[in-house]
């Protein structure tokens, strides 16, 4: 398989995902972080990030290494949070920046061509300027309060609909998404969403995960050839 179709083929994976999770070591505490990625890869997750705030990307490529292989077995795509270059050193999917990491172009230059960007928005503003600049995929929230960014004002539910009929890229709504308002999401005009602590708090995570995509629905079906998913 060459690069372009290396490339395409995680495009592709990428538009047909809606049930995105994050092993977020700063939320597990001292719990098991690969039993709780083989239980979401379990539940159904379609996305799996590694993120692991105030740590040295050295210490997480162990880590890292062992869920690229669990993922890879999996067919799920699995990204790394803020470090592009353990991305590329332990062959992620890809990797997702925040507003205040790298700019995309930067990522760019130590990602492999294979590899996916996503980025994470706060405002119509910010997810457009993404696209620009080039992103993969964007994050929209906090939609609701969520204890892993406090510091971020949730950005509501409208933002849902006036984000979908603006950007072309896939985007995943994330912030204080849980069972209980996941309903609210999709009916706002979400189609992707990211989870976190609801998942990984919950005394089953494997099940949480199969209530989760049940509700999301089945994958859709796309049809599209290398070229259409250039942009």
């Amino acid at each position: 398989m060459n690069d372009e179709e290396r490339l395409w083929r995680r495009k592709v994976r990428l538009r047909l995902a809606r049930f995105y999770g994050i092993v977020d070591l700063g939320v597990l505490g001292e719990s098991d972080p690969r039993g709780a990625a083989r239980e979401m890869v379990a539940g159904g997750v379609d996305v799996l990030q590694l993120r692991a705030k105030n740590r040295e990307p050295e210490s997480l490529e162990p880590l890292a290494r062992s869920l690229r292989e669990l993922t890879d077995s999996a067919g799920t795509l699995f990204l790394v949070n803020d470090w592009p270059l353990l991305a590329r050193r332990v062959d992620a999917d890809g990797v997702h920046l925040g507003q205040e990491d790298l700019p995309i172009a930067e990522a760019r230059k130590i990602l492999a061509a294979t590899q996916l960007i996503g980025k994470s928005t706060h405002s119509m503003e910010q997810a457009l300027a993404a696209e620009r600049e080039g992103a993969d995929y964007i994050a929209v929230g906090p939609i609701f309060a969520t204890p892993t960014k406090p510091e971020v004002e949730p950005v509501g539910l409208p933002l849902i609909r006036e984000v979908r009929g603006r950007l072309r890229k896939p985007f995943f709504c994330i912030g204080g998404i849980r069972k209980e308002n996941l309903r609210k999401v999709l009916e706002s005009g979400a189609d992707r969403v990211v989870m976190v602590s609801a998942i990984l708090r919950s005394a089953d995570i494997e099940a949480y995960c199969r209530e989760v995509a049940a509700m999301l629905g089945p994958k859709g079906l796309l049809t599209a050839e290398p070229a259409d998913l250039s942009e």
